[in-house]
């Protein structure tokens, strides 16, 4: 069996176990409740930091609502003059483009936050920033740049006591060096995390901990360790309802009864893995289970179950902009075909697999593998000459990958080397320490000495104290004869207390009576208080029922709004079809039908009669001018591309009419491959068209990027200028030409946000964010 294949298993995990980001998002229930402490008209900066935790809680789940409350804060902070504030929405911003592992994006955002942190000299603020900046470095593979600036955390951290801010720090410190090759670094650094989890009695955020301190051990060989941490992980993942993370760790112990070549019991881990993994649609895990599935097949020589496992884990994979694996997965089909003997068809997914590599990038393993298999293939083949050059293409890899991995092993050795050298110093250190520390003790001996000559002499100072406890019992005794009177003289006070008893008793007599009155007059009122309970008993009914009564009005009238604005839209569209027909093959008729008379007037002009023919030229040019026209307008009001080929395809064909000496648009769009329903593509193309325009008449802008992203999460549309901007709130309640509030009414027929981020001088960023159930 290939070694590629246990290759394939591990890395399809790692890539998604090993993400980390102290980004989180806020249930929508806590959302709500944020929202519902906003006071309009209030401008103050509770209000500022109320808007900048609404739009942290929305930066993982939707765009629009994060640059739409993270651009309230900041206009709010400005007028204020309330940096902080301007900081935290930098930050929640930031937080977005980390998500959607953008970290350069992200970058833009955080520099200003922490610049701004500093400014203000909040240490524990800036720690944070520095932190969310490592994390961005840690994604562009950037190591060393990572660690120094969660070094620097860590110091601040630890000189404020911040528990909390140290827990995220040794949490990603783990994952770095556990990416960088040093194990035994990452499992400290864990383990220092999830005792920091455990003090606190936060045994939720243990899972992550516990799942990637498994991992690591179970890299290291340590199978009994790894799999103790990730039935922790499993336990809290499923108190929780954690179904995504408890996936990830069925498939890492999975993994691990593939070394061991216990198939059985990884095909049922895989199993369950796939099952939790279909319960919140997480489909990178779907694929992976399906990618080892059929790996595992393979290696047990189960080829048909091994190439339908392959081909679903294909399918997937090519849902999915990024095509990393995909090589693999491929070449993988083409192994198992050369294990059936069906050589036509190994060759032809080996070739599948280079082209694969070759257009979206791989692996020197993966580009290894390829050359390997096909090397194989074509010596079964008799193609000798394609072997050769194949098998050097392997050889050539194979050398410069056990080259790679042997410098590794001196740095490794040469680390270890370096550690000891320390920890030997340091040794030394210590054995000087404990001399002087005996000599200390030595002193403290003879300090001892002297104190027990002290004690010695308040020794006869106590036989004195003791003479003097004597007389004060002579006083003792004098003062119980003392008391002994005074005891007599408390049984007289007694016998006259009785007396009052006793007249204080017939005065209770007479109480009674007055009581059986009162008795009467409780009875009387209680009946009243009664009755005035049922009155009000009986209103509130009332009113409870005219408020429901009133609540499904409300619901009615939202729905006839809702029918109302379709009915609109629906018309709108059709109006715009009809108008555009009528262009095209009325208007667009009868002036083809004129240029074509004028053209054979021309034809029938004598030539000497040059006044004359240079007029109908003329005339022959602007029909034809107008022709164009008439197809533009024709084509703007309903695109053939929109209605043919899809949004994307529209949006594309629209942005080629443009002058491009004008503006340049960069349009990027991602998991559009299937189109979506007619309606929605109509108002997102509108959507997009209104905004291109108001870039091009208002903006000033020398370039616009627009990017559409749809996944399971619904479809994300940013479109960013770097023109004049403009004041959102003011352009919101003046509605002063840019038809910002048409485009919110078209959003919200779709359930959707759209956000503007905008200030006079910085540009412009309009998000917009539809829900999967739409999308």
């Amino acid at each position: 069996m290939p070694a590629k294949l246990r290759y394939a298993i591990y890395f399809c995990v790692a890539c998604f176990t090993m993400m980390h980001t102290t980004a989180y998002a806020q249930s929508f229930k806590t959302l709500d409740s944020l929202k519902a402490l906003l006071k309009a008209g209030v401008e103050d900066h509770t209000q500022v930091n109320l808007f900048n935790k609404i739009a942290y809680g929305y930066s993982t789940s939707d765009s629009a609502n994060t640059f739409l409350f993270a651009s309230r804060a900041t206009t709010l902070a400005q007028i204020l003059n309330y940096k902080a504030g301007i900081a935290r929405a930098n930050e929640a911003k930031a937080n977005y483009f980390l998500y959607k592992t953008n970290p350069q994006k992200a970058l833009s955002f955080l520099e200003p936050a922490a610049v701004a942190w500093l400014s203000l000299k909040d240490e524990v603020s800036y720690a944070g920033a520095l932190q969310l900046k490592a994390q961005a470095h840690f994604l562009m593979i950037k190591y060393t740049e990572a660690l120094e600036l969660l070094q620097e955390a860590e110091r601040i951290y630890a000189r404020k006591n911040d528990k909390p801010g140290l827990l995220a720090v040794y949490h990603t410190m783990g994952s770095v060096y556990s990416d960088k090759g040093e194990k035994e670094t990452a499992i400290d650094y864990l383990l220092r995390a999830l005792k920091l989890q455990e003090e606190s009695g936060n045994f939720v955020q243990t899972r992550s901990t516990q799942n990637n301190l498994g991992r690591i051990l179970a890299d290291l060989k340590n199978y009994p360790e790894a799999l103790k941490y990730y039935n922790q992980s499993m336990s809290i993942s499923v108190a929780n309802s954690d179904w995504r993370n408890l996936g990830i760790t069925q498939v890492n112990i999975a993994n691990i009864f593939v070394n061991q070549k216990n198939y059985d019991l990884a095909v049922d881990y895989l199993t369950r893995a796939l099952a939790n993994f279909k319960k919140v649609d997480f489909k990178r895990g779907m694929q992976t289970c399906y990618n080892n599935l059929g790996a595992i097949n393979l290696r047990i020589e189960k080829y048909t179950e091994a190439i339908a496992s392959l081909n679903t884990a294909l399918g997937m994979a090519g849902e999915n902009p990024a095509k990393t694996g995909v090589a693999l997965i491929e070449q993988n089909i083409g192994y198992g075909y050369a294990g059936k003997k069906n050589y036509t068809e190994a060759l032809k997914w080996y070739t599948q697999a280079e082209a694969t590599a070759t257009n979206y990038g791989a692996d020197p393993f993966t580009y290894g593998e390829i050359y390997n298999h096909r090397a194989s293939l074509d010596s079964v083949l008799k193609n000798y000459q394609s072997a050769f050059e194949y098998r050097t293409r392997f050889v050539t890899i194979n050398d410069k990958l056990l080259n790679e991995k042997i410098s590794r092993q001196i740095l490794e050795m040469q680390t270890r080397y370096e550690t000891d050298k320390k920890e030997f110093r340091i040794n030394i250190l210590s054995k000087s320490d404990s001399i002087k520390t005996l000599q200390i003790s030595n002193q403290q001996i003879d300090i001892n000495r002297k104190l027990l000559l002290i004690s010695r002499q308040r020794l006869s100072l106590l036989d004195a104290d003791l003479q003097i406890a004597n007389d004060s019992l002579h006083i003792f005794e004098q003062n119980t004869v003392i008391l002994q009177n005074r005891f007599d003289s408390a049984q007289r006070y007694r016998m006259i207390q009785d007396l009052n008893r006793q007249r204080h008793i017939q005065s209770l007599e007479i109480s009674n009576k007055s009581l059986e009155v009162a008795k009467k007059n409780s009875i009387i009122a209680t009946i009243g208080l009664l009755m005035l309970l049922v009155i009000l008993f009986g209103y509130a009914y009332y009113k409870k029922r005219s408020l429901q009564h009133e609540s499904a009005m409300q619901v009615a009238l939202s729905r006839q709004q809702e029918a109302a604005t379709i009915a609109i839209l629906t018309a709108e569209e059709k109006e715009r079809k009809r108008i555009a027909s009528d262009l095209h093959d009325g208007v667009g008729q009868l002036m083809t039908a004129a240029w074509l008379n004028l053209q054979a007037m021309n034809d029938r002009v004598s030539s000497e009669n040059n006044e004359y023919s240079q007029l109908v030229n003329k005339t022959m040019l602007l029909v034809n001018e107008g022709m164009k026209e008439v197809r533009a307008v024709s084509h703007n009001m309903m695109p053939n591309a929109l209605l043919k080929k899809g949004l994307v395809n529209a949006i594309r064909e629209f942005i080629n009419q443009l002058d491009s000496n004008i503006i340049s648009i960069n349009l990027q769009a991602e998991g559009l491959q299937k189109p979506l329903t007619s309606h929605t593509e109509t108002i997102l193309y509108r959507v997009i068209q209104e905004c291109v325009n108001n870039v091009i008449k208002h903006a000033g802008a020398s370039h616009l990027d627009i990017s559409i992203n749809h996944d399971g999460s619904g479809i994300d549309i940013l479109i960013e200028d770097n023109g004049n901007g403009f004041n959102v709130e003011d352009a919101l309640r003046k509605e002063n030409g840019l038809g910002l509030l048409n485009i919110q009414s078209r959003i919200k027929y779709l359930h959707g946000t759209v956000g503007w981020d905008s200030s006079h001088g910085n540009g412009t960023v309009v998000a917009i964010s539809i829900p999967p159930a739409v999308a």
